[in-house]
Formats: structure tokens, C-alpha cells, sequence
């Protein structure tokens, strides 16, 4: 899977999840804005339903807001959906933005693969693929990672709390 997305010779981040539900459900809890503000964001972060719009359909944008729950500050991002393919796979584009929409960073592409793995039938087991970048530094990849790996966690605590069987 690593091959599908190449990196252009730059810094990719590159993480594997299986997941507990299906397809279905995962790729919905990632476009559908209801579920993404259940999970979306670091800990100690949360993003409010009213910070979110988005357009959905290849080449609609999106943005969004991190709120940091103890001190107010307020992270904002946006993008543009490059790839809509229901349950198997999408792909964005992502920038930090000042929260008049204007860009704060550079734009990086996020794609998210998902895979349904071989397992009993009264089972739901989901592996999902994750590659962003490219990353100039380091330093940025390893604090995506670990803010990634934060959002993850949440989101597998999001579709076990549904029963994420699709």
C-alpha cells in the first residue's frame, strides 16, 4: 500500500490503523461533519460543529477549526477535496490558515485508504491507511505524527461508542 501515493522523493507521513468497524462507517466519520467533531483533533483540543463548512464533492473546499480547550486558542486549517471514492478511499489537500481563510503554511495532501480485513463474520475490522506530507522538516512530521496518532485513538473510541459495524 505504501507504493499507491508516491512521495516525490520528499518526507511523507505514513501510519496504518486497523480500526473497529467497517468501511462504511470510518469513511463516514471522517467526511460526514457530525461525526468528524467527535474525534477530530489532538487531546485536549475540540472542534466545534459551528467551525467547520465544507463542500463536498471533488474540488470543494473545506475548513475547519482546532479549538485548545483550556486556553481558547484557536488552530485553523482548510483544503480541497481531491478525491471522493465511497467507502475505499479520499484525499485532501491540507493548509494551516489565519483564521480569515488566508494561508498560514504550505499546502501538504492527506490521503486515507481503507481496507476491510479478513475476520469473523461477527467482527468488523477495518485496516486504514494514512500518508500526508510532503514535510520539509523532520521535526513537522513527528509532531503531525503525534497529534495524528491522538486523532486516531479518538476516533477508534468514537466508532467502537457507535458500534461501527458497516
Amino acid at each position: 500500500m505504501d507504493d499507491e501515493l508516491p512521495d516525490d522523493g520528499e518526507d511523507f507521513l505514513h501510519m496504518v490503523r486497523d480500526l473497529p468497524s467497517g468501511p462504511s462507517a470510518i469513511y463516514s466519520a471522517w467526511i460526514d461533519l457530525a461525526g468528524i467533531t467527535a474525534w477530530w483533533g489532538a487531546e485536549g483540543f475540540i472542534v466545534p460543529p459551528d467551525r467547520v463548512s465544507a463542500n463536498q464533492h471533488e474540488g470543494g473546499d473545506y475548513q475547519a477549526c482546532m479549538v485548545n480547550t483550556v486556553t481558547g486558542d484557536e488552530v485553523w486549517w482548510g483544503g480541497e477535496y481531491r478525491i471522493l471514492d465511497p467507502p475505499r478511499q479520499f484525499e485532501v489537500t491540507q493548509q494551516w490558515r489565519h483564521a480569515d481563510g488566508s494561508p498560514a503554511g504550505p499546502v501538504r495532501v492527506i490521503n486515507v485508504m481503507l481496507e476491510p480485513l479478513q475476520i469473523p463474520e461477527d467482527e468488523a475490522i477495518t485496516r486504514m491507511t494514512f500518508r500526508e506530507g510532503p514535510f520539509s522538516e523532520d521535526k513537522l512530521l513527528r509532531g503531525h505524527e503525534a497529534t495524528w496518532n491522538q486523532s486516531f485513538s479518538r476516533l477508534a473510541g468514537y466508532l467502537a461508542r457507535r458500534g461501527g459495524r458497516q
